[in-house]
């Protein structure tokens, strides 16, 4: 029997199904008790290869009443080649820039007891892609929200370096103008987590270009098309990936990881860098011997140039 406990601003739901019914849910009472609500499952879809469907993930999209999908003509691909008859009207498009009218559309068909699918274009919905407003909202109005398990491009890249996992980060995108790219850059620089970043072939290059400037040479892995017929795993250096992705032209989806930051000295570096790094350091009222000391530790640089340069701020 659903249970929703509320407390102290925290919000926990428990649900309890029946392993033969599976997802068939109480229409009369809801799954959290709500009168004739209906409950919203996040599906991960493959990646890239159409039999790391599973059963359950199967049996889900033909059971609800509708789908979400980010691109509808990549889920009628699946629901074709399983045979899961749908028709138009039962398929909601649902991308970033859509309207917020269209979730509202969406959580009016949860309230009146529709179960719903929500899955992306491929993948684990809510990852660098917009359904994360509609968990969010569906949460708002107390309606269940489950989760059918699968393929994720980003962890797989992440098994597939051989880099550290025990603590590890999902960068995604960077952003596309310069200055917000290189703020992100330099956010992530420091910390001493296995990084992970999405990124086209046509900005590969230029991204391992943006790293190695600013990581110096750290060990990474490029894993392309995974699942599919071409998959390719890139491991090295960033000097040395980058040297192979201009050496030939790369296709497919892209995940860069990158080994956490190790103390490692930045040997590319102008003078511009040094004051921009020492005078953030002032900027936090961090005293200048310490700030100095700072600064070496980051810098491939002697004490009397890094000093002179600090004469200049």
């Amino acid at each position: 029997m659903p249970e929703k406990i509320k407390k102290a601003g925290i919000s926990i739901t428990n649900q309890n199904q029946n392993p033969k019914q599976d997802h068939k849910y109480n229409q009369e009472s809801g799954p959290d008790g709500n009168s004739g609500s209906g409950c919203l499952f996040v599906c991960s879809t493959p990646i890239g290869n159409l039999d790391d469907c599973s059963f359950r993930l199967i049996k889900t999209l033909t059971d609800v009443d509708y789908i979400i999908a980010e691109d509808t003509r990549t889920i009628r691909k699946l629901l074709t080649r399983f045979k899961i008859s749908k028709p138009a009207r039962k398929i909601i498009s649902y991308q970033d820039y859509s309207s917020p009218t269209k979730i509202e559309f969406i959580i009016e068909k949860l309230n009146r007891g529709g179960n719903l699918a929500l899955v992306s274009e491929s993948g684990i919905p809510s990852i660098q892609d917009p359904g994360y407003k509609i968990v969010n909202a569906a949460i708002d109005e107390g309606i269940h929200v489950t989760f059918i398990p699968g393929p994720n491009a980003a962890l797989s890249a992440l098994v597939l370096s051989g880099l550290p996992t025990d603590n590890f980060l999902f960068v995604g995108f960077l952003p596309k103008t310069e200055i917000k790219r290189k703020e992100k850059i330099e956010e992530v620089a420091y910390l001493p987590y296995t990084l992970i970043f999405y990124e086209s072939p046509v900005r590969l290059e230029k991204l391992l270009g943006e790293l190695l400037g600013v990581f110096s040479d750290r060990k990474a892995c490029v894993a392309r098309e995974i699942t599919k017929l071409y998959e390719e795993t890139i491991r090295g250096r960033l000097s040395e990936i980058l040297a192979e992705i201009k050496s030939r032209k790369v296709k497919g989806e892209m995940v860069l990881v990158v080994e956490g930051y190790k103390k490692e000295l930045i040997k590319n570096y102008s003078e511009g860098d040094i004051k921009k790094e020492f005078s953030k350091l002032m900027s936090q009222n961090i005293p200048k011997k310490a700030a100095l000391k700072i600064v070496m530790s980051r810098y491939d640089i002697d004490r009397q140039t890094l000093y002179n340069i600090s004469t200049k701020i």
